[in-house]
């Protein structure tokens, strides 16, 4: 995967997976929590650099800040709708949609702008950091995933289905420091298991809206390519192959 990536795209994703994560743990055990605004807009900046480094072709850049600006909000909009069904949303779904066919750091804004956005609606606080971090990092797995994902329903479904727990192991640890006032194994245990249910319909959900969504989202996107000449993810993994 490395090999096939260009030098920009590259620091794109250290920029994710650790630039990100560093900010996170700055702000967990250094900062005061009343600075979760400004971390969280300088994560949502970070992550707009690492998009913007994830440019292959010179044609492709409107389209796809437009796209990605279109699922955005897509998923802040999914969101309030289903606001009287906590844990059943299409936020999950609609990050791995743009990570399959827009690319992993798509999928990352995507995900961490829905949270920073809705959140206007539903509440802002420190939490809103761990769901920009957990949002985004389903839609990045999503795009380094995205030539198996847009190729079998079935490997879809159980990404879908791991993207719940894997939202609960990276917010519960902000609801063991916010429950308990710090944070151990033992107390990190004890929130996961309560916030089972929640992890449980998450996974249901997560499932139930990709299946009803593949099949749209793939004409959709599939019109867009055509009309726009736009180079999908899985379609430019396919050109490095080839290099």
């Amino acid at each position: 995967m490395v090999a096939g990536m260009s030098l920009k795209r590259i620091f794109a994703y250290i920029a994710i997976v650790l630039l990100i994560p560093a900010i996170i743990v700055v702000f967990a055990a250094v900062l005061p929590k009343s600075l979760f605004m400004p971390v969280a807009v300088l994560i949502a900046l970070t992550a707009v650099l690492a998009f913007m480094l994830g440019f292959e072709k010179e044609a492709d850049n409107a389209s796809k800040a437009v796209l990605v600006a279109v699922f955005t909000a897509l998923s802040v909009a999914g969101r309030v709708v289903f606001a009287a069904t906590p844990g059943f949303k299409p936020v999950f779904s609609i990050a791995i949609f743009a990570g399959i066919y827009l690319g992993g750091e798509a999928g990352f804004l995507v995900g961490a702008l829905t949270a920073l956005i809705s959140n206007f609606v539903f509440g802002q606080g420190a939490w809103t950091i761990f769901q920009m971090f957990s949002w985004g990092l389903i839609g990045l797995a999503a795009g380094l995933l995205a030539p198996l994902l847009r190729k079998s329903k079935v490997a879809l479904c159980i990404a879908g289905a791991l993207a719940g727990p894997l939202f609960s192991l990276i917010i519960d640890v902000w609801s063991t420091v916010w429950i308990y006032g710090t944070f151990s194994l033992k107390t990190y245990l004890a929130t996961t298991l309560a916030s089972l249910p929640f992890t449980i319909l998450h996974a249901i959900s997560n499932v139930v809206f990709l299946l009803l969504l593949a099949e749209p989202m793939r004409k959709a996107m599939a019109r867009v390519t055509v009309k726009y000449a736009l180079m999908t993810s899985g379609e430019s993994l396919k050109r490095r192959s080839k290099i």
